[in-house]
């Protein structure tokens, strides 16, 4: 079993928010007065009114849009309706959440989409800025985030334009920059996300109550996710300022920030602290849109508490209670890297082979698990043509610093080179610059000792600071290597194809040496002579003649 349970402690059922805990928990504070306001002016015919209350507390609309808002709004004429998407919208959203209606919303939602990329003279600017942005995220909330990524370009440029006074009219602008670089994030644009994510950060109030946390907790969480370790803790440091509450630590929009907290405890080997700091996550595991993220941190903490198969179990139960989603294709692509490397901690390097081959071919990560697998079979040769694949390839830092990691393991089985001391210098520098640790202990476990000398060797000692004494992999099944029979007689095949002149040569009998030549094939898992040969100088297992 893994280590984190299909249900939380803190988690809540059906995907309902849950209820306030105390009257300073801000979770689900919305003004409920704001569905009053709205009822008013809908009874009174004042359109204008009724979009005005739905711009100026578009958060508690949103949040509390179960409490009546759509069935008030059904009262507007359709004419009236048509010519306020603002209003359309705000019923898109609201249609959206009763699966009986969901088309009629849709219809909404496209209209008032519509008109705010047309930029019709009925959509101000707020209202704009506010439709794109919805759009952005609803694209996001239906599995289609590239969908979103011109919407939510749209919607930072219509934010960015709105002037000081309109700004300051916009309820929670922050939150509304949280959710557009969202989109951003999982459509793939991560450095408009990151970007997005700092004007968000902009718009948060220096003091007191602001409901842009999200965008602390998803740049802390990105930056320690793609190994800027640094960065990511400078992020968390904001987090833990005193103007934001344990709750938004916790809840939703924390759950990056908790991510962060647990990776960044990886990097020090501390499993415990990591689980910790995912236990307090509130949040249903069947709803949390940022399950993937979630998902791939409890499978690197069970790695480093020396429980990969239970990592196995953790990433299967979570896919399991995704249902389709988690048996989708974006699931299987983004946790295929974490669920390849428990299969090579556990020494099942075929299923760990297998995971890898079904990612995209020319994939970076398939390329560098597969450099991982061949690394540990002692295949050397193709483990370096693996690592070469993504040369010159877009990678993020923990991703360049498992490449640099793995073509030092596998150009430090050579006795010398230059190549070899500048790939190990290389990742000591890396190391240092980001903060990683993790990649070090990613190499087999007979490459381990000699990375770890290598690095130190050449003044990176400090880089190494809490890394266990050992790597995070397990060494390949008892058999697998060769005798020292086995290894006499391949030396002498390597020169001499014929069997009956390896037994003369070796004073033995040609059944004996066919048996051993039968076991080295076995062992090596080939078929013939070349192949044998091939594996075995791959492996460094026997020399050339001179």
């Amino acid at each position: 079993m893994s280590s984190f349970s299909d249900e939380s402690a803190h988690s809540f059922s059906a995907g309902a928010d849950p209820e306030p805990e105390s009257d300073d928990d801000i979770r689900l504070t919305i003004d409920r007065d704001v569905l009053r306001l709205f009822q008013n002016a809908v009874d009174a015919g004042d359109y204008d009114a009724a979009t005005a209350v739905v711009r100026d507390h578009w958060f508690d609309v949103v949040i509390g849009i179960r409490l009546g808002f759509a069935q008030v709004a059904e009262r507007i004429p359709a004419t009236e309706l048509h010519t306020r998407p603002l209003l359309m919208m705000m019923l898109g959203i609201a249609y959206n959440l009763q699966p009986n209606r969901r088309m009629k919303g849709l219809r909404y939602f496209v209209g008032a989409a519509r008109a705010a990329r047309q930029g019709v003279d009925r959509v101000g600017p707020v209202d704009r800025a506010l439709i794109l942005a919805s759009e952005s995220a609803a694209y996001r909330l239906i599995g289609r985030p590239r969908l979103g990524i011109t919407p939510a370009r749209k919607a930072v440029a219509a934010l960015d334009g709105l002037t000081l006074d309109q700004r300051a009219a916009v309820q929670a602008l922050s939150r509304i920059y949280a959710h557009v670089g969202t989109t951003q994030f999982y459509a793939g644009q991560v450095e408009s996300a990151l970007e997005t994510f700092e004007k968000g950060m902009a718009e948060s109030p220096p003091t007191g109550y602001s409901s842009g946390f999200a965008n602390i907790a998803m740049a802390a969480g990105i930056h320690a996710l793609r190994g800027d370790i640094h960065e990511a803790m400078a992020y968390i440091e904001l987090a833990q300022d005193e103007q934001w509450t344990a709750q938004q630590r916790s809840w939703y929009p924390g759950t990056f920030y908790r991510v962060a907290e647990a990776v960044v405890a990886l990097e020090r080997f501390d499993a415990a602290e990591a689980r910790e700091q995912l236990a307090a996550m509130t949040h249903d595991r069947r709803t949390i849109e940022h399950w993937r993220a979630i998902a791939a941190t409890e499978a690197l903490a069970d790695l480093v508490a020396g429980r990969p198969s239970a990592g196995l179990a953790g990433i299967d139960a979570f896919a399991a209670l995704r249902g389709a989603e988690g048996r989708g294709a974006a699931a299987r692509r983004e946790l295929a890297p974490y669920r390849a490397l428990l299969h090579i901690a556990l020494g099942d390097l075929a299923a760990a082979s297998a995971v890898l081959r079904q990612l995209e071919a020319g994939s970076v990560h398939r390329h560098v698990g597969l450099a991982r697998v061949e690394l540990a079979f002692g295949r050397t040769g193709a483990a370096l043509q693996q690592v070469r694949r993504v040369a010159g390839a877009p990678m993020d830092a923990r991703t360049h610093a498992e490449v640099l990691a793995l073509e030092a393991a596998a150009l430090l089985r050579f006795a010398s080179g230059p190549r070899r001391t500048a790939a190990v210098d290389e990742l000591g520098e890396l190391l240092r610059a980001t903060g990683q640790r993790l990649a070090v202990a990613q190499v087999p476990v007979d490459d381990f000792p000699a990375v770890r000398d290598a690095l130190d060797g050449a003044g990176f000692g400090d880089v190494l600071a809490g890394v266990p004494a050992r790597s995070l992999l397990l060494p390949l099944p008892e058999g697998e290597a060769l005798s020292k029979r086995e290894l006499a007689v391949l030396e002498v095949y390597l020169r001499i194809p014929r069997v009956p002149q390896v037994a003369e040569e070796l004073g033995v009998s040609v059944n004996t040496v066919k048996s051993q030549i039968r076991s080295i094939y076995r062992k090596l898992d080939v078929s013939n002579r070349d192949e044998a040969i091939a594996v075995a100088l791959d492996r460094h297992l026997v020399r050339l003649p001179d």
